[in-house]
Order: structure tokens, then sequence, then C-alpha cells
């Protein structure tokens, strides 16, 4: 089997087991405000911190994975975060659970700078939008194992909620695939190159901008939905089962834009995902009142979820556009940057909804969602048409 596929294969499965820890608890928010004495707003915090860790991480191991390498840094990622999750799921104390998630953060922010990278450079260039598509497919892959886990323990979940927590430190056993399958880097070259970042100022602004309009629309909805189909009287077992055919819908749109990217302008087909992003958000969250039915409900998130697709196509335009010995660092930032401004954003919407009831939170996911999703439409719409390629200066 080719190197290529036993990269795409490790980097989409840690991947997955990545978004799976990062959402797994947003199932027991009930249970962690009973446990802990919480508030809406504190488990917002619970969870943002894992999106705001990101940042750290994609900031220290992007560098690291452009200077020794992005095997070892795939390893490391994967490994801490499966390692703290187990951690925070067994939290004897409040301040425990915090710091565990923020370092839980700090892992899945070098897991993705590395591991969407390495199964982009490593694979032909006529299926690099394809490879990259399937990576990230790993993003609804992880989430519809979340439904699936939450409906193995949704009857006893007021009890064994520490259990359901722990299930993600599976990724664990990934790790001897990766050391085994996957060659070092030939990072030679890559010591020898001085590299200006400030020539990068422009196109790392404008996929910021779009990485955070994608990351606030998304967590805006899926973070809060959970709460939201309670509210709206959504049978719990009947969440798990939508959010498990949207993720899986999720995961095949992820490889179909990725394909499409491959063929069709880039730049259009995110443009399409935005206007199915705007079409589904206020059915999944309707603001009219009578709009509240299940099949109104059940199409919004589906239709949302099958247009988020278009997400692996900017990681892909950034990584057309810088070269290889900057590219982890600048895709690792640009991204963990957006998943910071998902992370504040999600704490303001929990902030509002503590301030002004339970129910106003469809108002605050509406609001912030459409607003971000227009954000991701300006910047692709005035995305440089050449990217922006930095100096590089190699020493002699």
């Amino acid at each position: 089997m080719k190197e290529y596929i036993h990269a795409t294969i490790s980097s989409s499965l840690a991947w997955a087991g990545n978004i799976y820890d990062l959402l797994l608890m947003t199932y027991v928010f009930i249970e962690l405000e009973k446990v802990f004495s919480l508030n809406y707003f504190e488990v917002s915090i619970l969870f943002s911190l894992g999106l705001l860790g990101r940042v750290v991480g994609g900031i220290i191991f992007g560098k690291y994975a452009d200077l020794i390498g992005r095997k070892p840094v795939l390893i490391i990622g994967t490994g801490g975060y499966a390692i703290f999750q187990g951690l925070m799921a067994f939290s004897p104390m409040i301040i425990l659970l915090f710091v565990f998630r923020l370092i839980e953060g700090i892992f899945m922010g070098a897991e993705w700078t590395a591991g969407t990278v390495i199964a982009y450079e490593k694979a032909p260039r006529s299926m690099k939008g394809f490879v990259t598509g399937i990576v990230q497919s790993g993003y609804g892959i992880g989430y519809a194992l979340t439904g699936v886990t939450y409906l193995m323990f949704i009857s006893s979940i007021e009890t064994s909620w520490r259990i359901f927590l722990i299930t993600g430190s599976l990724p664990l056993l990934l790790l001897p695939y990766i050391q085994l399958k996957i060659k070092n880097d030939n990072i030679d070259n890559m010591s020898k190159i001085k590299i200006r970042y400030k020539d990068y100022l422009g196109i790392l602004i404008k996929s910021t901008l779009a990485m955070s309009g994608m990351f606030i629309a998304y967590f805006a909805l899926f973070g809060n939905y959970p709460s939201i189909a309670s509210d709206f009287n959504v049978p719990g077992y009947l969440l798990g089962i939508v959010l498990t055919i949207a993720n899986i819908l999720l995961a095949f749109s992820f490889i179909l834009f990725g394909r499409l990217a491959d063929i069709i302008n880039r730049k259009k087909l995110i443009i399409v995902g935005t206007i199915g992003l705007i079409i589904g958000l206020p059915l999944a969250v309707p603001f009219i009142p009578s709009m509240i039915i299940l099949p109104i409900l059940i199409s919004g998130v589906i239709i949302f979820a099958f247009f988020t697709g278009f997400w692996p196509i900017m990681p892909l335009l950034l990584a057309d556009a810088v070269p290889t010995e900057v590219r982890g660092f600048l895709s690792g930032l640009s991204y963990n940057l957006g998943g910071f401004f998902g992370g504040i954003t999600n704490i303001i919407i929990g902030l509002l909804t503590s301030m002004y009831g339970m129910s106003s939170l469809p108002k605050w996911v509406d609001m912030f969602g459409l607003a971000a999703v227009v954000l991701v439409l300006v910047s692709i719409i005035t995305w440089p048409s050449s990217g922006s390629k930095a100096r590089i200066l190699i020493e002699s």
C-alpha cells in the first residue's frame, strides 16, 4: 500500500478522534453542571477551552512540525489529546477539569497542524483535494461517533458519564500504526531555509477570517444543539440518531467537496457551501415558533451538515498558496486562530444565555451563526486570485 494512503488513513482517524474528544462533552453538559455546580456559561467556557488551547498548540507545534517533521508532531498531538481526555473524565475537582481541557486543546492543535499537512504533502498532485477532503471527513466521522456512543450510554448517562467521556482515549490505539506505516519527513532542506513571515500577513489574515467564520457558525450550532434540542423537546434518542446521520453525511460531503475541488473552481464551491449554510441554519434553529417541528428541525440540521462540506477547501487554498517550509506553522496558526475566535464566540453565547435564559439561546445561535457565514463569504470573494507567496531566502 502506498505511503500516502497510510498517511491519509492515519490523519483521518486522528482527526476523527480529535473532533470526537472536542464535542463529546456537549452531551453531558447537564451532568457536569450538577456534579461540579456549574452554570451554562461556565460549561461553555469549559467547552471553549478546547478551542482556545488549539491556538497555543497550533503555534508551538506548527513550528516544530516545520522543523522536525510532521510525523512526530502527529504522534505527540494524537497521544496527548487522548491522554488528557482520559484525565479530564476522572477529574476530582473543577480546577483540574478546566486545566486538563485546556491542555487537551493544545494537543488537539498539534494533531491538526501535522495531520492535515502530512496527508496533503504525501498525496499525488492530482489527488490533493480529494485526499484533503478524506482527511477532513474525519470531522464528520468523529462527530457521528459521538452520537453512536451517546445512544449506547443514554439509558445510564447520569451515572456513567465519566465512562462515556473516557471513550475519547481510544485514539491511543492509533499510535503504533502511525509509527510503523509513515516514514519520517526529510527535513534537511528545510533547515537551510529562512522565511520572512511578514510576507504572509495578507494571506494569513484572509484565511484566519474565513476559518473563524467557519468555526463560529459550526460551533454556534453543533456546540449548543444538544441543549437547543432539549429545549425544543426533541427526544434524546432521536437527537443521537439525527446527529449521527447528519455527521455521516458531513463526512461524505467533505470527500465530495474535496474531490470537486480538484476539477472545479474552489472559490465558487465555497460560495455554494455558504449559501447552503444560510438556508440550513434558520431551519435547524427556527426564528418563528410555529416552525419548531421535527421535520423542519431535522431538515435544517441535515442541510447545514451537508453544505459544511466545503470546509476542507479552505485549508487547501492556504496550502496551495504557501511553500512547504512554513505550511505547518501557517496552516496551524490560521486554523487554530479560527478555533480561538470560535471559542470566544461560544463563550459569549453562553454568557448571553445565562443572562437572558435558555429560551434566548436559539436567537444567539442564529445571530452569530449567520454573521459568521457572511464573514466567510466576504473573505472568499476578496481572496487573492493567485495566492500570496512569501519571499524565501536560502542561505548559502
